[in-house]
């Protein structure tokens, strides 16, 4: 959600939640800024009013973080670990023939 799209402007999404004859409204993107109210009206001219005093005095700058590349498949940094190690390559020889005898034992 790029909150950003317009500098001149703050597309927010305000969360409406009534319960028990209150109106409980929330900014999704601020989850410190909520009011109560008795009706929907009423709850959407505080949330508006209690946004514009709490962003009275901030400056609000875009930060793009670059994710820490990850490999799909941990395992992806041992391939080639075992290249060229002879005892390794008989070792799985060995295993592979016995898995071949076991299939073949149960087939």
């Amino acid at each position: 959600m790029d909150i950003f799209a317009d500098p001149s402007s703050l597309n927010l999404h305000v969360l409406i939640e009534t319960k028990q004859g209150e109106t409980v409204a929330s900014i999704a993107e601020l989850a410190n800024v909520q009011v109560k109210a008795d009706t929907r009206g009423e709850a959407l001219v505080a949330i508006q009013s209690l946004l514009q005093e709490r962003l009275s005095n901030v400056e609000i700058l875009p930060l793009t973080i670059a994710p820490k590349q990850t490999s799909d498949n941990p395992w992806i940094e041992f391939t080639g670990f075992f290249e060229g190690d002879d005892e390794f390559a008989e070792l799985a020889e060995e295993l592979r023939l016995e898995r071949e005898f076991d299939q073949d034992r149960l087939a």
